[in-house]
């Protein structure tokens, strides 16, 4: 894999340059945008920060097969932009700072992913030694028993209150896309989107599995559905439009997400999707972040389609 970087701040590019070399990717590192087209022949990805965004887009909607990824200090919504306008850009990653690189664990495992590598399961997303629970999601009676039992298990960890809160509030956001939402019938129709305030019992094959793990330093939350009806434009557009000040998106069945109850409660979001088989949600957030730190901290995202 060709990886061409431009970042202005030579250390910082340094780092990021040495990360994608460590996976075995054949590295170009440049400072000066001028320079960025001439360098694409033959290149497989090209990064950059969201203030080089314009140049990223302009570069992959010229050359067929070229990726592009985006890291930023910033909130989401401009970096936001190029991902709707551009389906070869699905993947931002948040920094602390301009001085600072992207997180390391999380750029070498998209860049092990951009070479084809599979989904990381749930420890991937952790240090060794995380504790993790699963929850069994089979009827609408346990979806808030669900929601109690992460916030118990969040809480636990000594956080303040509101942050069990808002993961639970995520933890059942997560639970009612994958229980009425992701389900269809034998003829592909939404099975229980239409009324998501109605009981149901998932049979055996439409159940979710629903995790939740932390390593002290990262949470992790993760629901997989057995449907893989998730569409790109589902958390793209919908995420534009919550933080546009819109209308949470729950129009589209397999999808139903309210995206921002997801970004506002995390600070990285992982959509794998392998089509007509699952869809899997990983949700991740910082525990040395404090809450006003949460609001403006830079957050990731990631869409994968298989």
């Amino acid at each position: 894999m060709q990886v061409v970087i431009l970042e202005r701040n030579k250390l910082v590019g340094r780092k990021v340059a040495r990360l994608f070399a460590a996976t075995g990717a054949s590295v170009v590192l440049l400072e000066d945008p001028a320079a960025v087209a001439a360098a694409l022949d033959g290149a497989d990805v090209v990064c950059a920060d969201t203030f080089d965004g314009e140049l990223v887009a302009e570069q992959v909607r010229a050359r067929s097969g070229l990726r592009g990824v985006l890291w930023t200090a910033e909130p989401m919504r401009r970096s936001l932009r190029y991902l709707v306008e551009s389906a070869a850009i699905d993947h931002v990653l948040g920094r602390r700072d301009f001085e600072s690189p992207p997180r390391a664990w999380e750029l070498t495992m998209l860049a092990r992913r951009l070479a084809g590598a599979p989904a990381p399961p749930l420890g991937g997303y952790l240090d060794w030694g995380f504790a993790a629970i699963d929850i069994a999601v089979r009827a609408t009676a346990d979806r808030d028993a669900a929601a109690a039992r992460i916030q118990d298990f969040v809480a636990a960890l000594g956080v303040p209150r509101r942050v069990a809160e808002m993961f639970a509030e995520l933890g059942h956001e997560l639970i009612m896309n994958a229980m009425y939402d992701a389900p269809i019938d034998a003829f592909g129709r939404p099975k229980y989107a239409a009324d998501r305030k109605a009981d149901i019992v998932l049979a055996d094959h439409e159940r979710p599995a629903l995790r939740v793990a932390t390593d002290g330093t990262r949470l992790a939350l993760q629901i997989r559905d057995p449907f893989g009806r998730l569409e790109r434009r589902h958390v793209v557009d919908g995420l534009a439009r919550g933080l546009a000040g819109g209308e949470l998106d729950r129009s589209h069945g397999g999808a139903g997400l309210g995206m921002l109850v997801c970004h506002n409660a995390s600070t990285a979001l992982f959509f794998d999707v392998a089509a007509n088989r699952h869809t899997e949600v990983t949700a991740l957030f910082d525990l040395d972040l404090n809450l006003r730190e949460l609001r403006t901290h830079a957050k990731s995202l990631h869409f994968w389609r298989q």
